[in-house]
């Protein structure tokens, strides 16, 4: 199982993501045993953390809700988000639609 699925997992089994102390760097809480799951594919589970982080804070700017894209995303073909190539029939890749999520949600 890939890290986004686990991290969908951990979260609907009542895992929640805590951004009070630093929003860059949020703290997650998973149930007991997701734990030993989730470090099977920690950089992804990293890398959707540190994404919605990024996205999380886009959010708190005035006006309308912006794209919610990476920084450092030029704006090329592929995930509107950060860039890397997806499916024709997509927007997102994986990681991203998940930290999006997370990021409006939380």
């Amino acid at each position: 199982m890939d890290g986004c699925t686990l991290l969908e997992e951990a979260i609907a089994k009542g895992g929640k993501i805590e951004w009070r102390d630093s929003p860059s760097l949020p703290r997650l809480f998973v149930p007991q045993g997701m734990g030993v799951k989730l470090q099977e594919d920690l950089p992804t589970v990293r890398e959707v953390l540190r994404r919605a982080a990024d996205f999380r804070g886009q959010l708190h700017t005035p006006g309308p809700a912006p794209l919610l894209r990476l920084t450092e995303h030029t704006g090329d073909e592929g995930c509107l988000s950060c860039g890397e190539p997806i499916e024709r029939s997509r927007f997102r890749c994986p990681i991203c639609v998940l930290a999006v999520a997370l990021a409006l949600e939380t």
